[in-house]
């Protein structure tokens, strides 16, 4: 059943990108992943300094020459998160899951079937987020960020000191949108690979080249802006059974 519901429009079934540049992460082995393609996309360093074991789990490994090279190395990976329905690789694919490099991913099932919950949903709910597990809006994560880095907090400052996040918000007024919206994990997700949500992650890609990286505070808003009701992935992003989080090689 799971098959049909996956491949059902002539799309392939589900596909799990991650990227890394800069050699911010490790690449991590998968765990066994029956019916799923993994991409990894990442520079030439980091790919030689992979262990063949690790290597083997992933369904390719790519060095890309795109997009720009003087994009900044986690702008370059923001590029295959926003803009993952572009690969050549999934665009086939009719799921598309993103996990953020720093992730050690310990089982899949949770992927096959939070698909397999998305495909049975109208077209505007087929999009599966993780809940933020310690602010609930968009506001309460601005005024965290802002108050972290009034303190010093040095990995906040170098993420987001020079992103125009009051502007950001600020749009969001002017536009109408609710600083109360929800806030989600951009860590891991999952989207259904149509038109509709295409269009909304151009919006939030977008969202990174006007106003900075902060894309959590984007999320919802360009979601709700065109009628797209996420469904959420209830677990708690620090302390569950599918991944961990891995603390980044660098400071990024």
């Amino acid at each position: 059943m799971l098959k049909y519901l996956l491949r059902r429009d002539s799309k392939k079934g589900l596909a799990l990108v991650t990227a890394n540049f800069g050699g911010l992460d490790v690449v991590k082995p998968l765990p066994p992943r029956f019916g799923i393609d993994a991409f990894y996309y990442t520079d030439e360093a980091t790919r030689d300094a992979t262990s063949v074991e690790a290597r083997r789990t992933w369904t390719r490994i790519l060095v890309p020459n795109y997009p720009r090279f003087d994009f900044s190395p986690r702008l370059r990976g923001r590029y295959f998160k926003h803009q993952i329905h572009r690969l050549d690789e999934v665009r086939g694919h009719r799921f598309l899951v993103w996990a953020d490099a720093s992730l050690a991913l310990h089982d899949l099932d949770f992927l096959r079937e939070g698909a397999k919950r998305l495909a049975k949903l109208p077209p505007h709910k087929r999009v599966l987020l993780v809940p933020h597990p310690d602010r609930r809006t968009i506001q309460e994560e601005f005024d965290f960020i802002e108050s972290q880095m009034s303190k010093g907090d040095e990995y906040l400052r170098v993420r987001y000191a020079e992103e125009k996040m009051r502007e950001q918000m600020e749009d969001f007024r002017a536009r109408g949108w609710s600083l109360q919206s929800p806030l989600w994990c951009g860590t891991i997700w999952m989207m259904e690979n149509s038109e509709l949500l295409r269009s909304a992650w151009d919006d939030w890609w977008d969202q990174n080249l006007r106003f900075g990286m902060m894309d959590q505070l984007s999320l919802h808003p360009v979601l709700a802006h065109r009628g797209i009701e996420p469904q959420p992935l209830q677990i708690n992003l620090w302390n569950n059974s599918h991944f961990s989080w891995v603390k980044h090689v660098k400071l990024a």
